[in-house]
């Protein structure tokens, strides 16, 4: 011990050798309790942890004594394992007195050489190291063990190995072999079977050689131990759900099948999906130790390895966090180059360009030399001709989104890599253009790529200066994106453009201040001068004053604009107050960094925050599920509407976005001398690397027929089209029934605006001001309740999105902001999937805000403006051009009609219809690009008694062509579609042939609120008269409901909301007296609770 010292690795062929292993190690121990009371001078022994021992028995046992096996076994085992191996087998056969032809003189005479394996021994060979290196993976699963004893050291792996076949042998003869660190023995582990098989049918050709020496030689192998080993871990691989956990047993034969030109195409094919199971799969792949093989085949010129090989390391690359595979690939220039030739490869997929430029991305990050290199290889002219080439936005955008990832992580503190791009006009002709790209993600990346370039550090030049200055204006385009993934990030990159001219935006910020309060006397001239009355004139001129005041106290006002800093500030103001919480903390943290260094607008800014919290009790700000901070963003799981396969690895509509760092908003920077740019961060970047970590090569479990979730969906899609055919045979003969049994009751808190039935669950959902509550109707119970509009406004409607599948909540309040929650219904897993402002000019919360959705086209519809309805596309969350009402009236009611059904017409299947106030319906084409998209106009003969339309409704079948409108004076109008007439030019309408429409009076005067079955031909209207009436379309007048039921029961108050179930005989009531009551056919009532 004192001789060899510490590292060191002992053999012991000896009797009783167990017996030297354990005293060494008591003297180790010994040494080191010395060590520890004693004087530590010298460094301190660390024999029994890095000596390594191989003993050949344990402490009371012999060797064993057997003329016909090697004197010195167990040494023979570890430095002559196949040799070994061959003696024990043949001893074994005679044991077992199976007659075999004597061949022990062949043992030493196998044709070929152990280096070949296309021979006879080189087989042998390459056999039974497949089975001693996955026995040793199976004995030491922890990798750092497995590590230290089989991959550092290739001698003493090669002994360890060695010891793994002496166990077996050893232990025939009732010897057990010793080993530190300890072992488990494997002697009966099933894989020596497949060893016995192989070693049986190369002794057995041996055998016929010996009878027939005229026998021709096999080609190829001649047992079929690999070819067994592929197909059983292509069965486990077939075998378990694609996201479970496959057993890796079978890694170390692949590793050495890799070195087999026969095998190794399948066996990279297999290794591909093995990978793409996930980050534990990479992982295991790494530690079995293939990555230096899988190295060497990257200088390979063969195409079929091209795409596996990029999607390996593409899966590598993108779970190995800490990136110490990167320096693999980079230090041989035919790795390098390549990935960089895959770009525009012509003939290889566009996921698989993807991949390997998402590959160099990862190369290319945080490392400086790194870059240099791949600049070297002229990485920037790759990527700008890999951009032209995919002009158009819908080609691939994933490979633009990695692209442009790429050039962000290579413009990262690197100005020679920044001004090259300069150079090539990369930044104006690629990247500016990609901010208007339908995919958020892909916009997402533009915005992180200009602001990387806002962060790199340069010497002052004008040149470097006007190019900030045109990114900085094109970024404030984006703020207003509806993609909260977007706006964080233009957040982070104008955070990094305030760094550049800190001192400026200072005085930004002074001068904002002024205007705004300068704002702020003449808004107070506007409420003196406003009047209040319920005349159409003067409401209209309220209205207009009140645009006026809303767009001086907007943050984007205009009078001072010119200055570029001024604007940038305004728009960080604007973000301040966003509807996303993330957003809006991460624009606070930018602006107080500019505003603590101001003692004016600090001191301020710190006395209105002590206000508002003065203000706000503690029971006013918390509820069930009021706080946000806990919430995933951007997440969907169940998309409305699928991207398409070459994005499918993305963020799915309202998916899980990347999380960011989260502070206090009113702590200061830690400290003092940090920058804008460092407060605020998010973690884009390392959620997209992540998105390649998922499977890459299926399109998820939605889509795996094997998977549970797609037999959930299957039997879920079944069930509700079940629903929905029996719904449409049976409601459509229920016209004579009454509705006036009431099911369920409850007194809300606050007076609801808006409630409706949860189609497929017995569910109805009440929005008030602040909350929503879902509530079941069956057990009379709270659901979930939870803050639906953030604490700015108060909500104003609320629509399902998606119903069919995984159901959305979509909210609206009067600032005219958009909440869309997921899970609504789960107090545990529910969360807002994405907010943004609908509009943010001219916002009028006198103008009511009505929302609808398009199922067919994802297109949300909102109203609140002046002759406009604004459109946005929830898959693209990107606003749509606005669709011109053509009228200085409010709308009122709108529906949307765009499911395509059988027999209907062309013009049916993406209309828009909308009432205004002044009693005038208009039939919207949407699929008409030009500005009038009016395509039908009616109602004029209802205009003449100055009412105005209460809702309109086309039912989902739509067989009769038959549209119905319900206006304020009572009237229910039944207009035919087929009698109309259109006008001859293309801007051009005008109205329906006949001006009579059918006719029906529900009322005499004052109609609150009417609601439309989709199915069944009745409608229920709310008077003001305190009762609700239930009439079929026929004109038979079914019920009325004026009373609660139970004893002494109460007036039924004025309804706010009506609504139908959309599949059952049901209706759900909202009245001023803020109860919420659903009745039915039913004449019993189940539950009743005020």
């Amino acid at each position: 011990m004192e001789k060899l010292e510490a590292p060191a690795l002992y053999i012991w062929d000896c009797d009783n050798a167990g017996l030297i292993v354990q005293r060494f190690n008591e003297i180790a121990r010994e040494k080191k309790e010395a060590w520890k009371n004693g004087c530590r001078d010298t460094p301190e022994p660390r024999f029994e942890e890095e000596c390594l021992h191989l003993a050949a028995c344990s402490k009371d046992q012999v060797l064993p004594q057997n003329p016909e096996m090697p004197a010195d076994l167990y040494t023979s085992c570890l430095t002559s394992t196949v040799r070994t191996a061959l003696h024990y087998w043949f001893h074994q056969q005679k044991i077992t007195n199976i007659h075999i032809i004597d061949c022990i003189e062949y043992l030493d005479n196998i044709p070929g050489k152990y280096s070949a394996r296309s021979t006879m021994a080189g087989e042998l060979d390459w056999v039974l190291t497949a089975v001693l290196d996955t026995l040793a993976w199976q004995i030491e699963p922890d990798y750092d063990r497995f590590k230290e004893l089989f991959r550092n050291c290739k001698p003493v792996g090669f002994l360890f190995r060695g010891h793994i076949l002496a166990d077996r042998v050893m232990r025939a003869y009732n010897v057990a072999p010793v080993t530190h660190p300890r072992l488990p023995s494997l002697a009966g582990h099933p894989l020596w079977r497949s060893w016995d098989l192989a070693l049986d049918s190369i002794m057995t050709e041996l055998s016929l050689r010996k009878i027939r020496p005229t026998r021709p030689a096999l080609h190829g192998q001649i047992s079929t131990f690999f070819f067994d080993q592929l197909t059983e871990f292509k069965v486990n691989l077939t075998q378990y759900g694609k996201y479970d956990k496959v057993d890796s047993r079978q890694l170390p034969v692949l590793l050495q099948m890799l070195m087999s030109a026969q095998y190794r195409t399948e066996t990279l094919e297999l290794v591909g999906k093995f990978l793409d199971r996930g980050p534990y799969a990479v992982q295991k792949f790494l530690d079995v130790g293939i990555l230096p093989y899988i190295r060497q085949l990257l200088t390979t010129t063969t195409r079929d390895y091209k795409y596996i090989m990029v999607l390996i390391w593409a899966k590598i690359l993108a779970t190995d966090r800490r990136h110490s595979t990167a320096d693999v690939v980079l230090n041989q220039p035919e790795c390098r180059r390549f990935f960089v030739n895959m770009l525009n490869d012509p003939d290889m997929r566009l996921q698989t360009r993807a991949m390997s430029c998402f590959c160099l991305s990862i190369l290319a990050k945080n490392s400086q030399k790194n870059q240099e290199i791949l600049l070297g290889e002229n990485l920037i002219k790759e990527l700008d001709d890999c951009l032209m080439d995919m002009s158009s936005p819908n080609k691939s955008s994933k490979l633009q989104n990695c692209a442009v990832l790429c050039l962000a992580n290579l413009w990262d503190h690197n100005e020679k890599a920044l001004w090259a791009s300069v150079r090539a006009n990369t930044i104006d002709t690629h990247v500016i253009r990609l901010l208007d790209h339908p995919h958020p993600e892909t916009r997402t990346s533009a915005v992180y790529a200009l602001g990387t370039f806002l962060n790199t550090r340069r010497k002052e030049s004008d040149h470097g200066e006007s190019i900030e200055h045109r990114i900085a204006s094109n970024l404030l385009k984006t703020c207003g994106d509806g993609s909260p993934l977007v706006r964080k990030e233009v957040v982070v990159a104008l955070s990094r453009y305030v760094q550049q001219y800190e001192q400026r935006f200072q005085s930004a910020a002074v001068t904002v201040n002024d205007e705004m309060m300068t704002i702020r006397q003449r808004v107070s001239i506007c409420e003196d001068e406003e009047s209040v009355s319920t005349s159409p004139s003067l409401e209209l001129s309220r209205n207009k004053k009140l645009a006026l005041k809303n767009t001086l106290l907007s943050p984007q006002s205009r009078l001072t604009s010119g200055n570029k800093f001024v604007e940038t500030w305004k728009c960080l103001k604007g973000l301040e107050k966003d509807p996303h919480q993330e957003v809006r903390e991460l624009a606070a943290k930018v602006i107080f960094y500019i505003e603590k260094n101001i003692p004016k607008l600090h001191n301020s800014r710190k006395s209105s925050e002590t206000a508002i919290g003065s203000d706000s009790s503690p029971e006013s700000r918390s509820s069930p599920g009021s706080n946000l901070s806990n919430l995933g963003v951007m997440g969907p799981t169940s998309p409305i509407v699928y991207h398409y396969s070459q994005y499918s690895s993305k963020r799915t509509i309202f998916g899980k976005g990347p999380k960011f760092e989260e502070y206090e908003e009113e702590r200061p920077p830690t400290h003092p001398e940090e920058s804008a740019a460092q407060i605020v961060r998010t973690e884009f970047p390392d959620w997209c690397e992540a998105s390649f970590a998922k499977p890459l090569l299926t399109k998820g479990q939605e889509s795996d027929p094997n998977s549970e979730l797609f037999v959930h969906n299957q039997i879920r899609d079944r069930k509700h089209a079940e629903k929905k055919r029996k719904a449409r045979a049976e409601l459509e003969k229920r016209g004579h029934e009454k509705i006036e049994a009431q099911i369920f009751g409850i007194k809300h808190n606050s007076r609801p605006h808006r409630v409706n039935f949860h189609p497929f669950e017995p569910y109805i959902y009440v929005v008030d001001d602040t909350y929503c509550s879902i509530l079941d109707f069956e057990c009379s119970q709270t659901v979930h309740k939870f803050e639906c509009c953030g604490r700015r406004g108060s909500a104003r409607d609320a629509i399902l999105l998606n119903p069919h599948k995984k159901p959305f909540l979509c909210v609206v309040n009067n600032e005219a902001e958009v909440f869309v929650w997921r899970a609504f219904e789960d107090p545990q897993t529910f969360s807002l999937a994405t907010a943004f402002k609908a509009f943010a000019e001219g916002v009028n919360k006198k103008i009511p805000m009505i929302l609808n959705y398009g199922e067919f086209t994802s297109n949300l519809f909102v109203t609140g403006q002046l002759k406009r309805i604004v459109s946005w596309n929830l898959v693209k969350e990107t606003r749509y051009p606005d669709i011109q009402t053509m009228t200085e009236m409010p709308l009122t009611a709108m529906t949307v009609f765009d499911r395509t059904t059988p027999g209907s017409g062309d013009h049916q299947e993406n209309l828009l219809l909308a009432g205004f106030y002044d009693g005038v319906c208009k039939l919207f084409d949407l699929r008409n690009p030009t500005h009038s998209q009016i395509v039908q106009r009616f109602g004029e003969s209802v205009r003449s008694k100055s009412t105005s339309v209460v809702n309109v409704h086309i039912k989902p079948n739509n067989d009769n062509k038959i549209i119905y409108t319900a206006h304020s004076s009572g009237d229910m109008c039944f207009w035919d579609l087929r009698k109309s007439k259109c006008g001859g030019g293309q801007n051009r309408y005008q109205p329906l042939a006949h001006e009579a429409p059918k006719t029906l009076s529900v009322v005499n005067n004052n109609l609150k609120t009417v609601a439309f079955h989709n199915y069944a031909p009745v409608m229920a209207c709310g008077c003001h008269d305190q009762g609700i009436r239930i009439w079929n379309i026929w004109g038979d007048k079914l019920n009325d409901i004026k009373f609660h039921e139970g004893f002494m029961g109460q007036r039924v108050g004025p309804s706010i909301s009506l609504a139908f179930h959309p599949f059952d005989y049901k209706l759900v009531s909202a009245g001023l007296d803020n109860c919420v009551t659903v009745y039915g056919k039913s004449t019993q009532p189940q539950s009743l609770r005020y």
